[in-house]
């Protein structure tokens, strides 16, 4: 009863908003649509991305722009689910914000990299990072090179991390956000106990696991696929935090000699059935293939998390990530419909991403 009473007001608000999802039907419309100003007028129709999209010339927008707009939807959804949530309900969601922060952090990084200053046009962020971050993300994106990027983070919780790996003289942008992903997913999971009661924890901890736990199995395949690397170079990228699969399974596939040997070993976990039973149904190219199944795997469990949950912190956590899933699909369609794709190849792109 206490839950009902807590999240009543709250669950209804994201069950509002979730009904105003994105439904296949308007995926498909989209897709036939024939330029990328069409697109953008169906959005600002939509109630969903009419106001981010209401002041913006359809004709003059370019890709980083629309990105950036249908992003800052997903801040807006934030910013109003935080100020209608109670003290309790805000400890998740100011834990939440870091898978927010490391996506930013990233596109700044990647342009660091290429010592280049970004193109990001952050200043439409601001007034929402202002108020969650400690981060002069405006300052980080006009970072030229790695050096200056972890430099300008210094205090706080990401510098030491980034630091370390700079003074190994590290270059690979892959290993710099392999350590922002590392760093956050510690976080999250250490800290999940502080913010939800037990009942709460075990619904969100269900997606957050297995989301780890797919990630780990990711790394895995592709490392034995195609990269020729030691167990222990293997294990440096995992992230160390076990759900349903346990410590020495993940040092088992890592040691394993080859692909069937990790796949043999991939059958005792509880992963293995779900995995290996469906890879027939997808598609041959292995690759997407386990993309594409891991992404079925996760929508399921976050799907089952909220629907079991609705009087808890899974439904704010499975709105969040369907809510995401809808942006990456819009981009996708967006671009397919810049390249002149066809109503069909977009719709085929959508069903992989």
């Amino acid at each position: 009863m206490g839950s009902l009473m807590t999240y009543s007001a709250i669950a209804a608000k994201i069950s509002a908003m979730r009904g105003r999802l994105l439904t296949q039907e308007d995926f498909s419309r989209l897709a036939f649509l024939d330029s990328v100003p069409a697109a953008v007028e169906t959005l600002k129709n939509h109630p969903s991305y009419g106001q981010v999209f209401q002041d913006a010339d359809a004709a003059d927008l370019h890709r980083a722009n629309i990105e950036q707009l249908l992003w800052l939807s997903l801040y807006r959804d934030y910013s109003s689910l935080y100020r209608f949530a109670s003290v309790k309900q805000r400890e998740f969601l100011d834990l939440y914000f870091m898978h927010f922060e490391i996506d930013i952090l990233k596109k700044c990084l990647r342009d660091a990299a290429s010592s280049r200053k970004s193109e990001l046009d952050l200043s439409i962020f601001e007034d929402f990072f202002r108020r969650h971050s400690k981060l002069d993300l405006m300052g980080l994106a006009e970072c030229v090179s790695i050096k200056e990027f972890v430099d300008k983070l210094y205090g706080s919780y990401y510098y030491e991390p980034l630091k370390d790996l700079y003074d190994q003289g590290v270059s690979s942008l892959f290993d710099y956000e392999s350590a922002l992903d590392t760093l956050y997913f510690i976080r999250l999971w250490k800290n999940l106990k502080k913010s939800l009661s037990s009942r709460e924890l075990n619904a969100v901890e269900e997606c957050i696991g297995e989301k780890i736990d797919l990630l780990n199995l990711e790394w895995l395949s592709r490392a034995k696929r195609h990269y020729h690397l030691s167990e222990n170079a293997i294990v440096d990228f995992l992230i160390p935090v076990y759900y349903r699969l346990r410590k020495k399974q993940i040092q088992e596939m890592a040691a394993a000699s080859s692909l069937d040997g990790f796949l043999q070993i991939l059958k005792t976990t509880r992963y293995g059935n779900r995995i290996l039973g469906e890879q027939s149904a997808l598609s041959n190219r292995e690759n997407q293939k386990l993309k594409l199944l891991f992404r079925f795997l996760l929508d399921a469990v976050y799907q089952s998390s909220g629907r079991k949950n609705p009087y808890s912190a899974a439904i704010i956590n499975s709105y969040f990530y369907f809510k995401e899933e809808e942006i990456r699909k819009l981009i996708t369609a967006i671009e397919g419909i810049r390249y002149n794709l066809g109503g069909k190849e977009i719709l085929s792109c959508l069903a992989e991403s």
